[in-house]
């Protein structure tokens, strides 16, 4: 899936420019950014959060994400978007909530990058 099919399923916004056209596979919910570094997938996997500071943008760079998702229609302050356009990290932000955004997610196909054992 692409990351503007992304922001349509979710009926949000992009926060920066980037490559609407990027892939993504895999989503990733997370309160603890640690649980990114521990199981995200690179390249294709695409971060749901809450945390807005400018860690989720240095985090999914760390692991080379394909974007960070902001639910409950939380914005990031404006270093956290200068980061975001220095370092390439796509930034979506949606009204959704994160069990629906996931739940919206999932059902489109997106699977999820830690897997329960």
């Amino acid at each position: 899936m692409k990351l503007g099919q992304i922001i349509e399923i979710l009926n949000g916004r992009a926060l920066n420019e980037f490559n609407h056209a990027r892939d993504v596979e895999y989503g990733f919910e997370t309160a603890l950014l640690s649980d990114v570094l521990a199981h995200a997938k690179p390249h294709t996997t695409l971060i749901l959060t809450g945390i807005i500071n400018p860690q989720v943008v240095r985090t999914a760079e760390m692991v080379d994400a394909a974007g960070v998702v902001f639910v409950r229609d939380k914005a990031p302050d404006d270093s956290t978007l200068r980061l975001a356009q220095e370092t390439g990290i796509p930034l979506i932000v949606t009204r959704l909530g994160m069990f629906e955004a996931c739940g919206k997610l999932f059902a489109a196909g997106i699977k999820p990058a830690r897997q329960v054992e």
